[in-house]
């Protein structure tokens, strides 16, 4: 196939990664699984046609090409291969009870509804997401940013000393058992 794309070695190699390169995005732009397994066996059924002497009526990058689209199609046809269910399934893994996340939990719950979906929403979110919640939700408030973090910090506050006193508390009950 490297004779094919050209006489001088070097150029050959060039060619053939450049081909390599456009069956990937080929492929790529089809949503097709593992591209460049696919570009590999485009360039191989390429390569064993030319070996056979089959007469190319087109470029070697067309026939290629030409051959990634019957691939292509030849995939698309195929059923996904389903993967077969355990009998059993494993049973889960034991977690150990987290004392801090259930007094925060409860913590949660003693503040009002509205406060605490100001909460939930100024700590949920990364990112550029984040930020963009925080400014809605300061707009909403009639607050700007700066207020808006001053009012959760004292919120943020108030739960963690009630999850203090809230494991204090559970401590206290382990050791009277």
């Amino acid at each position: 196939m490297l004779r094919a794309l050209d006489a001088d070695p070097a150029l050959a190699g060039e060619r053939y990664e450049a081909i390599r390169e456009r069956l990937l995005v080929y492929f790529a732009a089809r949503r097709c699984a593992e591209p460049e397994d696919l570009a590999d066996e485009a360039l191989d059924r390429a390569a064993r046609r030319i070996a056979e002497n089959v007469s190319i009526e087109t470029s070697v990058e067309n026939f290629v090409l030409g051959v990634a689209r019957n691939l292509a199609k030849e995939r698309w046809k195929k059923p996904l291969a389903l993967v077969a269910m355990p009998e059993r399934l494993p049973a889960p893994p034991v977690t150990e009870p987290d004392p801090r996340a259930d007094c925060l939990d409860e913590c949660l719950g003693q503040l009002p509804s509205r406060t605490r979906e100001w909460v939930e929403r100024f700590y949920t979110g990364t990112g550029g997401a984040k930020i963009e919640e925080r400014k809605r939700l300061a707009h909403e408030l009639g607050l700007d940013v700066n207020a808006l973090r001053v009012r959760l910090f004292r919120i943020r506050e108030k739960l963690e000393r009630c999850v203090r006193e809230c494991m204090a508390r559970n401590e206290n009950v382990k050791g009277t058992i």
